[in-house]
């Protein structure tokens, strides 16, 4: 099946018998009958079809296609790069990262010039049913953009606050010119978007596919931005590496080699407007932190002043992040569960989880910027052994919680949103599955370089269709990072009650997740919860498989 159905881009599609032989005649045919016209829309399918059949194209042909010239002169493929823009959580069009290409060369100026090559949506939409349908069933318009790399940069990095990656890639000259003009071929057509089958990711796979074929082998049902980093790397594709990082990744970075000491009195510093230190008493990671920071607090006129001959010591060497975060250390972006748990009165569940795309809370995500979570499509059926039943346990759509602790140069908020079908605790604190729209604001501190802690609250509607009631919440937790590859979390809740007559109930989650490799974990989860009249406690295991 053709995922780009324009009859512009496939001439067997009018006829409704796409297939590629149909295709290929339709090229053939169109080359015999004006060879100028075929290679002028197609010069990519043209120029690999005279490669296959010994026919020699005039070297000329792209001088006889103004337009396709005009993009050759301005968009040069000297080199190509990999572009991996790390997540933003909060956002449901960055939850994931992107990625896009860098095209870089002399244009026909004999000027040095760098070109963004992306495919991207526009969410027009903040009804999360109307998203969920349109980017997975009807879909959404796709756009493939050409625009000079100096404005991704500053939006990314400079705006948006996100590091940019960049894996240069190994290529022959004839397959960056092959790429090149099949580019050319994608302008201006009607492209669909797709989150789960054609979203940036899986188009960027698919062309990075043209330097070397074997990399389709690593396209799977979903694909996501740090797969396509994943697949160049192990099909060794990537020559060397460059980060562009941001201030608030690099602040962050500072900060997680400051003693705690040190980062105590900086902070300090720049509540006070950074005034009242001796300037020669700091270390050369200080000075970076201060003047990385003072760019952002809202008056740092006095202390622009007295600190302002360290901006020039600071710009004479960079920071390197290329050790701190390496999203090709992260997990994969979907993953199996099987949990099996044992409650106080003997009651036994065992529960099977597909994740397509995302990560858990008890995950490994110290690649990641702050801890977080984000769950798409999470399904989980369930299995009762006493009542011998079988049903769906969790349905959840979307899921998204943000940890991020904040610093002086740089306040955020932490937050959970949450959308879907899952368990809710009834009167006597059984589960029973209901619709859920809720949402979860608070604050997250840095207690220390290994813990996080956090609050939050607020509150939601569940429904059974039938019957809908609104709940208030509050939570308060923390999570460590602690020896041999592990990870610890304890969660504190209240709630006015969730379910139809449900009281008032408090719960406490704590988990132990080891991770065995890069891809499996290991979790053992201990939960009590109680209400005035009733208290349950269970015990359980997970394992948990990203792939």
């Amino acid at each position: 099946m053709p995922q780009i159905e324009d009859p512009q881009f496939l001439l067997s599609a009018e006829s409704g018998r796409f297939s590629a032989k149909a295709e290929l005649d339709k090229t053939l045919a169109l080359m015999n009958e004006d060879l100028r016209l075929a290679y002028c829309q197609f010069p990519a399918r043209v120029t690999l079809i005279s490669q296959a059949t010994r026919r020699t194209l005039s070297s000329d042909m792209a001088q006889q296609c103004p337009e396709l010239q005009k993009f050759l002169d301005y968009v040069p493929f000297d080199s190509l790069t990999l572009v991996f823009a790390s997540e933003v959580v909060t956002s449901a069009s960055s939850m994931m990262g992107h990625i896009f290409f860098k095209a870089e060369g002399k244009n026909h100026k004999g000027t040095n010039v760098a070109h963004s090559l992306a495919y991207f949506t526009e969410i027009t939409t903040f009804n999360p049913l109307k998203l969920l349908v349109e980017s997975t069933y009807t879909g959404m318009p796709g756009f493939f953009s050409v625009r000079p790399f100096a404005k991704d940069l500053v939006k990314y990095r400079d705006i948006e606050q996100r590091s940019l990656w960049q894996y240069k890639l190994k290529a022959d000259p004839e397959k960056l010119s092959l790429l090149q003009l099949h580019l050319w071929e994608l302008k201006g057509k009607e492209l669909v978007y797709y989150f789960q089958s054609y979203n940036c990711a899986t188009m960027t796979l698919e062309l990075l596919a043209l330097l070397n074929t074997n990399i389709l082998a690593e396209k799977s049902a979903i694909v996501s931005p740090l797969d396509v980093v994943k697949a160049a790397n192990r099909h060794q594709q990537v020559s060397n590496v460059h980060v562009d990082a941001s201030d608030l990744w690099l602040v962050h970075a500072i900060a997680d080699e400051l003693p705690a000491r040190s980062q105590t009195r900086l902070d300090e510093l720049l509540a006070n407007n950074a005034t009242t230190t001796d300037k020669t008493s700091l270390t050369p990671l200080e000075k970076e932190y201060l003047t990385r920071s003072l760019k952002y607090l809202p008056d740092t006129t006095g202390a622009e002043a007295h600190f302002g001959h360290l901006h020039a010591e600071v710009e004479q060497h960079q920071l390197n992040l290329m050790y701190h975060k390496r999203p090709t250390k992260a997990p994969q972006d979907s993953s199996f569960d099987l949990r099996y748990a044992r409650q106080r009165n003997g009651h036994d569940v065992a529960k099977l989880g597909w994740l397509p795309a995302g990560h858990f809370l008890q995950s490994d995500t110290r690649q990641y910027l702050s801890e977080s979570e984000l769950q798409m499509g999470y399904t989980v059926l369930a299995y009762d052994f006493d009542a011998q039943s079988l049903s769906l346990d969790e349905l959840t759509l979307y899921k998204a919680r943000s940890m991020a602790a904040s610093l002086p140069a740089f306040s955020q908020l932490s937050s959970e949103v949450y959308f879907g079908y899952r368990p809710q605790k009834t009167r006597q604190l059984d589960e029973k599955s209901l619709l859920e729209l809720s949402g979860l604001v608070g604050k997250s501190y840095q207690l220390h370089r290994d813990v996080l802690g956090y609050w939050m609250v607020g509150g939601g509607l569940t429904s059974d269709v039938r019957h809908t009631r609104g709940y208030i919440k509050a939570i308060a937790g923390l999570s460590a990072d602690i020896l041999v590859d592990s990870k610890f979390t304890l969660e504190l809740g209240a709630t006015s009650g969730t379910v139809a007559q449900a009281s008032r109930s408090d719960y406490l989650n704590t988990s132990l997740s080891w991770f065995s490799t890069q891809d499996s974990m290991i979790n053992l989860s201990y939960k009590l919860e109680r209400n005035s009249n009733f208290e349950n406690h269970e015990v359980g295991i997970q394992f948990v498989q990203h792939y």
